[in-house]
């Protein structure tokens, strides 16, 4: 009786240890951390994005008809023109909390904990170009918002979020029309957002990362299949009044392919 109660303090020790463990960093996501980080390329491919959208928001400022949002319709012309943006990977640059995952991954129940503290912490940088375009639109009388998944609260001027966006000197004279955040880790569909602000402001361009920080993505459309007709079905409005910033260390598309590196990933490879 005592050694099977042994055997199983043991035992549980033992799986306790398990699971208290850090995982093993396996570098999946090193490459793509090191190029965002440190190549010409990447700054370059921002730096192009935003200087062409400078000369989009010249276009659409002479065209009183023009938007850049499929929830616009109806009257508009006279409404006050902006420019809707995403704010991680697209204002935001948190390439160094990437790469601490790489170094020191987080299990999936641990990575809620660890996004709330970098938000906490205000060390994000900005996407090269970003800013430029920020005081441009600023400076032709065009209101930037941004839209973000982050949960944030634009009515304190305390939360992280709002400071970040100052500290960076971030256009943000009407804070909170001019960010909209996540309410809930499950409100990432922006399509409400977007409804909201096309009631008061002529969208003349959208900026992000994700598909979804330009429209809305159905769930029987978001396997690889779907989200292809969706680009092409959308073809003409890339690089005119919606622009696309880059992003390979994580996004909606990893979900469309899935997470497995050998069930999902290595068979999806074109060789």
């Amino acid at each position: 009786m005592i050694r099977a109660a042994v055997s199983t303090a043991v035992l549980c020790l033992v799986f306790g240890l398990i699971a208290a463990a850090p995982t093993a960093p396996t570098y999946e996501n090193l490459n793509a951390v090191l190029w965002m980080q440190t190549s010409v390329e990447y700054r370059a491919s921002t730096t192009q994005t935003y200087h062409l959208a400078e000369i989009a928001l010249k276009r659409g400022l002479r065209s009183p008809r023009w938007t850049a949002a499929l929830e616009q319709s109806g009257e508009f012309e006279s409404l006050p023109p902006a420019v809707i943006l995403d704010l991680d990977e697209t204002v935001f640059d948190n390439s160094p909390f990437n790469a601490r995952l790489v170094t020191s991954p987080k299990r999936p129940e641990e990575f809620g904990q660890a996004w709330t503290d970098w938000v906490n912490e205000r060390k994000a940088g900005l996407v090269p170009g970003a800013m430029d375009f920020l005081q441009f639109a600023h400076a032709n009388g065009v209101m930037p918002i941004y839209i973000t998944n982050r949960i944030c609260d634009a009515s304190r001027e305390d939360d992280p979020t709002v400071k970040m966006l100052r500290s960076l000197g971030a256009p943000l004279e009407r804070v909170q029309e001019q960010l909209l955040c996540a309410q809930t880790s499950k409100d990432s569909d922006k399509t409400g957002r977007r409804e909201k602000c096309v009631t008061k402001f002529r969208i003349l361009l959208l900026f992000g990362d994700q598909l979804g920080d330009f429209l809305q993505i159905p769930p029987d459309m978001a396997s690889l299949e779907g989200r292809q007709k969706l680009f092409d079905a959308h073809r003409s409005l890339w690089g005119e009044r919606w622009f696309q910033l880059p992003n390979p260390m994580y996004g909606s598309w990893e979900d469309a392919v899935g997470y497995d590196v050998k069930k999902d990933k290595l068979p999806k490879l074109r060789q």
